[in-house]
């Protein structure tokens, strides 16, 4: 098939937003807005959804399911706020809205057939078809391929873009599981509407359980399980008036045609609408996902409360980080325990979000800041008392310690890039040669140059990362002392000359292994990557597979997850060679 995207939308997207995300500090002050934070100066250019009241319905929680089994990926029902009207949605395993949560065992192969039920796109005429792979049929029989996010699996069952599926066929996945506990997720992945497909409802958590951290009360961590272990998957949304979810941002954009990205108006958790959950006076673990398109959010406590990180993507970190915040980009995950138990019963404390954007931006995206995520209210009655661990590796019971991260000699420059084409990953689209090739049993630090004008949280497949350093770089001088040539010709140059201050530190909540690393603009991040044997594997990820469509695939993909960026140009091929 042809790899190259025929037209590209996102430059004029990427303008309009400009300066988002800037690592940086952020304040505390909440935006001017409705109790649902649905009404801006930018309104009038984009779809607002109705004005809702926060804090009014139940947090929904996903049953879990363990064992191999059937999941249908099939239309179904959801009312995500008591205000709106039932709507349309997409789902996995007959769930409402998104998919169950999926428990396995470490070492322990699990068996998934995923059939896909999807009688037309829930989103048909927002598909565009001059994207790559897309085609008309896709508003009738969609394409779907699942990706366990995260995951250490065979190359044919990664939920490789290009190995999809159509509506009236399964396919069936397996996962070994050959990694520590860690929270995972799975979702679509099919090349040119994931974009569209994932916030339809094609998304679950995937928790891995070992000795160590078993998911039980008899876990040795002392780590809260059951009522008091809770997935918490945070995405924004817009809203017709009807209740049913609108996957268009501006008025600008002619429907079915790529927009920038879908940027939502409204907040929600596990699917429902700013939502409220009764907690007991003890600790929570939550396990946090960020599962929007566009926004990263920072998260704190309404009173300042702190909380503790003990784990991200890959697991579990060395010892636990007391913060007040955290900022989680498109496809991290975080671990946390919050401990209710110094609050009195009748007690609110609210999970809020104070990710500044740029009000040039909220005037024409509609994209301003959405302070309300959910309200824990305190009960009486006490839960989880056991007091909150501090060191998770490296003790009796516990899993050996992560090593420090330190840089290698074996430097590979990658470019998240822009030009009037649009952006791209070393401007380079999906089809283009050459394609990274790391060896086999090496150990590389990527230097990931960011010269666009938006952050990237960057996933790479199969592997995980360790973040060194971010620097910030004078972007002018180094495109202008090295232009940027025509789409399709690699263009990465070291930012060496370019480099301003001092090396920065990951923050502490990024310690331990990451498979989604956010590259802010205008800097380079440092990662440290080990890539795997075919003998540690178990198998070759360098093996040639054959897709459902008979095609002949190898290797897996990097790319960003801004999901509508994923969908235009910022997604790669790579292998990793023998």
């Amino acid at each position: 098939m042809s790899h190259r995207i025929s037209r590209r939308r996102l430059l004029s997207a990427g303008m309009v937003l400009g300066a988002v995300g800037t690592v940086g500090a952020v304040t505390r002050a909440i935006a001017t807005t409705p109790a649902g934070a649905q009404s801006s100066p930018g309104d009038q250019l984009t779809f607002p959804s109705p004005d809702l009241t926060p804090y009014v319905d139940d947090l929904w929680i996903p049953p879990s399911l363990s064992g191999d089994r059937t999941l249908s990926m099939a239309r179904s029902s959801h009312r995500f706020h008591r205000d709106l009207g039932t709507a349309p949605t997409w789902s996995f395993g007959g769930q409402p809205y998104l998919g169950p949560t999926i428990e396995a065992r470490s070492g322990e192969k699990l068996k998934l057939t995923f059939a896909n039920n999807l009688d037309g796109h829930l989103f048909a005429k927002d598909i565009d078809t001059s994207l790559d792979g897309v085609s008309e049929e896709d508003r009738t029989r969609p394409r779907t391929s699942v990706h366990l996010h995260g995951s250490v699996v065979r190359p044919e069952f990664d939920g490789h873009t290009e190995n999809t599926f159509r509506t009236g066929t399964s396919m069936t996945y397996e996962f070994t599981n050959g990694q520590e506990a860690t929270a995972l997720w799975y979702h679509d992945h099919a090349m040119g509407i994931t974009r569209l497909n994932v916030p339809a409802g094609l998304a679950g958590m995937y928790l891995i359980r070992d000795e160590f951290d078993t998911g039980t009360s008899a876990n040795p961590l002392g780590l809260p399980s059951g009522d008091y272990e809770i997935p918490l998957i945070v995405a924004d949304h817009r809203f017709h008036a009807d209740g049913s979810l609108n996957p268009r941002t501006a008025r600008s954009t002619p429907e079915g045609t790529l927009q920038g990205p879908m940027i939502g108006d409204t907040m929600s958790v596990n699917g429902v609408v700013m939502p409220t959950l009764e907690v007991a006076r003890g600790l929570y673990r939550f396990r946090l996902l960020n599962a929007s398109n566009w926004r990263a959010y920072h998260l704190y406590l309404s009173n300042n409360m702190p909380f503790r990180v003990i784990g991200n993507d890959g697991g579990l970190i060395n010892s636990s980080v007391s913060t007040t915040s955290i900022r989680v980009s498109p496809g991290e995950r975080a671990d946390l325990l919050v401990d209710f138990s110094g609050l009195s019963g009748g007690d609110t404390v609210e999970l809020r979000n104070d990710e500044q954007v740029n009000p040039s931006i909220a005037a024409t995206s509609g994209a301003y800041t959405l302070p309300r995520v959910m309200r824990f209210t305190v009960s009486s009655s006490r839960g989880f008392t056991k007091p909150a661990p501090t060191g998770l590796r490296g003790g009796p019971s516990q899993p050996a310690a992560l090593p420090p991260a330190t840089a290698v000699s074996n430097r590979r420059v990658v470019g998240l890039t822009m030009t009037a084409e649009g952006m791209a990953l070393s401007n380079l689209c999906y089809g283009d040669d050459p394609v990274e090739k790391p060896r086999q049993g090496s150990t590389e630090v990527w230097e990931i140059v960011n010269s666009t004008v938006e952050d990237h949280p960057v996933h790479l497949h199969l592997v995980n990362m360790r973040v060194l350093s971010r620097q910030s770089i004078d972007t002018a001088a180094y495109i202008k002392d090295n232009p940027v040539p025509a789409m399709g010709t690699r263009w990465a140059p070291p930012a060496d000359r370019y480099l301003k201050g001092d090396q920065q530190p990951p923050e502490a909540w990024e310690a331990g292994l990451k498979d989604t690393v956010l590259c802010p603009v205008n800097t380079v991040t440092r990662v440290l990557v080990r890539f795997p044997t075919a003998d540690e594997l178990g198998f070759d990820p360098d093996a040639v597979f054959t897709s459902q469509s008979g095609d002949r695939l190898q290797g897996y993909v990097w790319h960003c997850h801004l999901i509508d960026h994923e969908d235009n140009c910022m997604m790669a091929r790579y292998r990793i060679v023998s």
